[in-house]
């Protein structure tokens, strides 16, 4: 089956996963003309072109987290497995994928787990190298309301937040600080999640498995991509359930095969489910794209919305240290701007590898597996609070000598340089036996 086949038979459900959207983001090399960003060309463009984006241009397709006139907010949930410079391996042979893909399976039961036995509604989407748990949660609800209620928004996303741009459809209407918060308190349920699987997969390592991990922290690991919830809500996606996903063939050169699909695994309305097992099966799909469009027809495509469980949820997380913490780094006072850099440069407890992440911060300051050991050293050896290790980082990603190309106007640093320290503080204190999960 063609591309442009496929896309004809799964579009009716493709568009229900936009329904609180009013735009969507395409991806792909085919854009490069169109885009700025050789690197990650993507357009953004009006939900009334969606078709001609996929049944037309066979392009992927991902859903903004943040609804139109910040009506909901989507939970995107990532796990995936990170296998370094052999991550390939998952995009070149549909055997070996299957094989590798057994890593990830048990800590996808157990977030399902998490969510069933809670009754908390949510849809998983299987990628080719883990799966996206999705979830609306629609403003003025209740439950919503108790997320919102846990979020904290810096002054900074405040002010992106606000800005109003005509000319960018993904910035026509600003972003509420509502939904901002929402989107933060989020992030906090999927660290919390993160830390519930670091804890019960903690022996990993010695049973021949991949450690659990929080980003791509270490080498090889199966973890949660958090990163999601680092940087201004309007410019988050995710991979829209039934999109394309070329990356065999367009990161890692597979030109002869056809692209993959993401592939929907189970849709759980918080009393029953819709599902398909058979893992084989959905892999089986992901690699034959007629397989994967009758498959389709299983689903609506609704992506459906969070319940009164959630409250429930939202307690049970702010009965644990892990809010007890974050309550306590938002309270932190930020030390002034250059100050954090100057006093951590004269630190005497902190080893050479990560003095010279101090002198020479780029790229280094924005790898996890760098940044777990630097906020540890600081926290750990050299007994800085957790909020002025992150003021270290956002005096490094606010020097333009270090010649960074992030743009540190769109991705406040503020906001990454808190997300970073907190998480990894969090995940320090947890292995140190200083947090309690």
């Amino acid at each position: 089956m063609k591309e442009q086949q496929y896309y004809r038979k799964v579009i009716d459900q493709l568009k229900n996963c936009f329904q609180f959207s009013h735009h969507f983001i395409a991806t792909g090399e085919a854009l490069a003309a169109e885009t700025r960003d050789p690197i990650f060309p993507s357009v953004a463009a009006g939900l009334e072109q969606l078709e001609e984006f996929t049944v037309t241009r066979s392009l992927e397709v991902h859903l903004p987290v943040v609804g139109e006139m910040s009506q909901a907010v989507l939970m995107p949930l990532d796990i995936e497995i990170f296998l370094g410079a052999d991550q390939h391996r998952l995009y070149t042979h549909k055997e070996e994928q299957k094989q590798l893909f057994q890593q990830v399976l048990p800590l996808m039961d157990f977030v399902q787990d998490i969510f069933r036995s809670r009754g908390m509604p949510y849809l998983l989407d299987y990628t080719p190298s883990g799966g996206h748990f999705l979830f609306q949660n629609v403003l003025g609800y209740r439950a919503t309301e108790e997320v919102r209620a846990i979020g904290f928004v810096e002054d900074d996303i405040v002010r992106a937040c606000n800005y109003i741009d005509p000319g960018d459809i993904r910035r026509w209407h600003g972003v509420s600080i509502d939904a901002a918060r929402v989107f933060s308190g989020l992030g906090r349920l999927a660290e919390y999640m993160a830390l519930l699987a670091m804890k019960a997969f903690r022996d990993n390592e010695e049973r021949g498995f991949l450690p659990v991990t929080i980003s791509d922290s270490v080498e090889h690991c199966v973890n949660f991509d958090n990163t999601w919830s680092e940087g201004p809500p309007y410019l988050r996606a995710i991979r829209s359930p039934f999109s394309l996903h070329k990356k065999n063939r367009e990161k890692y050169d597979n030109r002869h095969q056809p692209p993959l699909t993401d592939v929907i695994g189970a849709c759980f309305n918080g009393h029953q489910a819709t599902e398909t097992a058979d893992i084989d099966l959905i892999l089986d799909c992901m690699w034959d794209l007629e397989k994967a469009a009758a498959h389709a027809q299983n689903f609506s495509g609704f992506i459906p919305c969070s319940n009164a469980t959630m409250i429930d949820f939202v307690r049970e997380y702010k009965a644990s240290d892990l809010y007890l913490f974050h309550q306590d780094f938002d309270g932190q006072q930020d030390v002034a701007r250059g100050r954090a850099l100057e006093s951590a440069k004269k630190e005497p407890h902190i080893p050479d590898w990560t003095r010279k992440i101090l002198d020479s911060p780029n790229p280094s300051a924005l790898q996890p597996a760098k940044l777990i050991g630097f906020v540890h050293d600081f926290l750990i050896h050299a007994g800085w609070q957790p909020k002025h290790i992150a003021n270290i980082l956002r005096d490094l990603y606010q020097n333009p000598n270090f010649n960074w190309t992030q743009d540190f106007f769109k991705h406040p640093a503020e906001e990454k340089a808190n997300f970073w320290a907190r998480t990894y503080s969090a995940v320090a204190l947890w292995k140190t036996g200083r947090l309690h999960i």
